[in-house]
């Protein structure tokens, strides 16, 4: 005798799917790329780029459209290796500044500066806000994060 569609081995199936744990779902969006603008504990906004290994930035004081760069202004350049950002930096205006940095990149959402050498560079931490819109999937990501 033939049984219908949810008879026999076919309602098993079912109620063992039901009763399987739920396995906790992996985010399905990468974070940001490295490139794009960030905000650095000296009150500077940095544009970063990347292209391959070699990252570079235009950063200054202020924020674009409010007295950018009116304190200070300055470029960095250099190679980018996992995590880690080492480069050289310079003044664009006065006091002309100039050295070398190690950077590292924490998460999607942090730089920190490792080491640095040279005349001082004030910047020790950067951020950048996460903003509305594109991926909103969140699964497996800290809430610390």
């Amino acid at each position: 005798m033939r049984q219908g569609l949810w008879g026999g081995g076919a309602v098993a199936a079912v109620g063992l799917l039901l009763l399987a744990p739920a396995l906790p779902a992996a985010a399905q969006c990468a974070g940001p790329e490295l490139a794009g603008r960030w905000s650095g504990n000296d009150g500077g906004t940095y544009q970063i780029r990347e292209s391959g290994s070699e990252v570079s930035w235009r950063a200054g004081s202020g924020s674009p459209g409010h007295d950018w760069g009116k304190a200070w202004a300055n470029n960095f350049k250099g190679r980018r290796d996992g995590d880690l950002i080492t480069g050289q930096w310079w003044d664009v205006k006065a006091p002309w500044g100039k050295g070398t940095m190690t950077l590292k990149r924490v998460g999607d959402w942090s730089i920190v500066r490792v080491s640095a050498s040279g005349s001082g560079f004030g910047g020790t931490r950067w951020s950048r806000p996460r903003q509305g819109g594109g991926c909103n999937d969140t699964a497996g990501v800290p809430a610390n994060e």
